[in-house]
């Protein structure tokens, strides 16, 4: 039957306590003994011993005031009558003390002997007074006196010497009880010491078990195996134990499966979202990214985790967010912006970021929130472009009828004979140019607004490039710039218009000229131009991407976006209408393509032109 930590317990201090009780009750009975033996020594027989050397001074005393008396030096002998006295009182006191038969006689023949002595002291002063100090009588009382002086004087140092012997002997059982009380206290002490060490063995092997079985379930707990539980065998503090470990494993399975179901559900939430989430941390460093941000970014979650949250920004639009600001404020609402994929594609973001506190109110982290609203900005700019193209096209007619009948009334002023030499032919001459200024501002706008049927055919890109390079070629020789053509004839025909596809050419042209020109003035080698045509594919559909690369002065990040906006242009006024750029999206738009920019600011920019490749139905291809 297996013995349980209680009773062992308190098996084991009952033990302890009895042989404590014992050293104890030992220890007193020891201390007691020592202490009477030593009272006694102390009260009773150093008093004694004193007053026993004290009879022998006295005596000493009473005979040197006999010899005194004898030889003249004092006529009475009362002094020593007085010393007699004192010795019969100090002996009559220690009697009082005596309780040992020999010191009791012995004490009785020092009473009687004094008593001799003091009648022999009389009768020799008697014998001195009548005159007879020389006589025999006379010298025979002084030799009994004497006699019997040095006879209690023998018998003061017998006993002394006895209670010197006596007090020895009470010391020797003193330390003969010392001595054994030592050596019972060691024995005490070593069976004290042997029960604890017995009872702790005990004890020990009967917590050995129950504390092992403790240790192994706390560490499978650790482990993550909550459904493992101890045996319980006694109801004592180990089985209590026991049960409080059970009772706090079923707990923590209960709140693990809690959290999960937590988890699980917010995960579900997370993961049903379309938008793309990021936890930053305080650092700027990303803690955690949902799926739908890997989707749309084509990273891993593994290649974000830990790494800059400016990672994922477009050159130029992570400083927007204002980090810091945003750390300050808590929040920020619909703020657009603008990610980088891992291949370097733009997308357009709306952005809302949450800062997130614990229940202490430390910072936790910020909730980053991006909604993809390339689709939407799209049709909100298809949407712009469609109305400002009917509103462009009516402004256009309204202005197109006035300006031709300027221009005609001011070409037969100038046509008329004698004007040729006159001062108004050159005011006439301006408002002709101007006019035309105006009609192919107008022709702009018409073909922004892109009225009527444009007939489309089966185009080569080549043949297009060959045709744009035959018109600027001559100009930009004159610019001192680099032109490199990569565009080969083996690329897929595409389906389209040739000639608003050559316009979209000659105002792609036209800009990076611009930009050249102003970022080098004169010749230089880095002055270049390179366009090149290349097969490539847009959502998985055969496509033809046209790449015009300059090194001019680029456009700053935050006005890339704008550039496709109509009126919107970075020339300076009178240089350009903003329409160019407007209406070549709208043109690769109305193709089934793309239009992309890239830009590094003072480095170079990158027009990309996809347009979906022609198939044999004479059709093109869904982009």
């Amino acid at each position: 039957m297996a013995i349980s930590y209680r009773t062992t317990r308190n098996l084991g201090l009952t033990t302890l306590l009895l042989i404590i009780f014992l050293e104890s009750i030992f220890a007193y009975n020891i201390m007691r003994k020592s202490s009477e033996r030593l009272s006694s020594i102390i009260t009773v027989d150093e008093i004694k011993l004193k007053s026993w050397y004290d009879v022998s001074e006295i005596i000493s005393e009473t005979k040197n005031s006999l010899y005194d008396y004898r030889y003249g030096k004092t006529e009475m002998v009362a002094g020593t009558d007085l010393l007699i006295n004192r010795v019969i009182r100090e002996v009559e006191s220690i009697r009082t003390l005596a309780t040992d038969e020999d010191e009791l006689n012995n004490i009785d023949e020092i009473l009687k002997t004094a008593k001799t002595l003091q009648q022999a002291v009389y009768a020799y002063e008697i014998e001195v007074r009548e005159g007879y100090s020389g006589g025999a009588s006379a010298k025979e009382m002084e030799e009994i006196a004497v006699q019997t002086a040095d006879r209690i004087a023998q018998l003061g140092r017998d006993a002394a010497n006895y209670m010197s012997n006596k007090i020895k002997a009470k010391n020797e059982e003193i330390l003969e009880i010392s001595i054994v009380s030592r050596k019972m206290l060691g024995l005490v002490l070593i069976v004290a010491i042997i029960a604890t060490i017995v009872v702790a063995s005990i004890m020990a092997r009967v917590l050995a078990k129950p504390i092992t079985n403790l240790v192994n379930a706390t560490r499978l707990l650790a482990a993550g195996d909550l459904t493992h539980r101890v045996t319980i065998d006694t109801t004592d503090e180990i089985g209590l134990l026991g049960q409080s470990f059970n009772d706090m494993a079923e707990k923590l399975m209960r709140s693990q499966e809690e959290l999960r179901t937590a988890k699980a559900y917010t995960d579900n939430i997370i993961r049903s979202m379309t938008n793309s989430l990021v936890v930053v941390n305080e650092d700027a460093t990303i803690r955690s990214a949902n799926q739908a941000t890997c989707d749309l970014l084509g990273y891993s979650e593994r290649e974000l985790i830990g790494k800059p949250f400016a990672k994922i920004f477009a050159d130029g639009y992570y400083e927007d967010i204002g980090l810091e600001e945003l750390i300050s404020s808590g929040f920020t609402s619909n703020l657009e912006t603008t990610y980088r994929t891992k291949e370097g594609k733009k997308i357009r973001i709306l952005f809302t970021g949450s800062v997130i506190f614990d229940t202490k109110g430390k910072f936790e982290g910020i909730v980053c929130v991006g909604q993809d609203i390339t689709i939407q900005t799209e049709t909100m700019r298809a949407g712009h472009l469609a109305s400002i193209g009917e509103l462009a096209a009516g402004v256009a007619h309204e202005i197109n009828n006035p300006i031709n009948s300027i221009i005609n009334f001011a070409q037969i002023l100038i046509d008329e004979p004698g004007r040729q030499n006159n001062e108004d032919h050159e005011i006439i001459s301006r408002i002709i140019k101007e006019g035309d200024r105006v009609a192919l501002i107008v022709t702009s706008l018409l073909s922004f607004a892109r009225e009527g049927e444009i007939r489309k055919e089966s185009i080569q890109l080549h043949e297009v490039a060959e045709e744009v390079l035959a018109l600027i070629e001559a100009q930009t020789y004159k610019d001192g710039i680099n032109l490199l053509v990569e565009v080969p004839s083996s690329l897929p025909a595409v389906f389209g218009n040739f000639q608003q596809i050559e316009q979209v050419f000659l105002n792609i042209i036209n800009n990076a000229r611009y930009a050249l020109n102003k970022k080098y003035p004169g010749n230089d080698p880095d002055k270049m131009l390179v366009i090149s045509g290349t097969v490539t594919d847009i959502d998985g559909v055969d496509a033809v991407q046209i790449v015009f690369h300059d090194h001019g002065t680029g456009i700053p990040a935050h006005l890339i976006d704008k550039i496709l906006n109509p009126f919107f242009s970075t020339k300076p006024a009178g240089l350009g209408t903003g329409l160019g750029m407007a209406i070549s999206h709208g043109i690769i738009t109305d193709h089934s393509g793309k239009l992309q920019i890239e830009s590094d600011e003072g480095r170079f920019t990158k027009v990309i032109l996809l347009l979906p490749a022609y198939d044999a139905a004479r059709e093109p291809k869904t982009a």
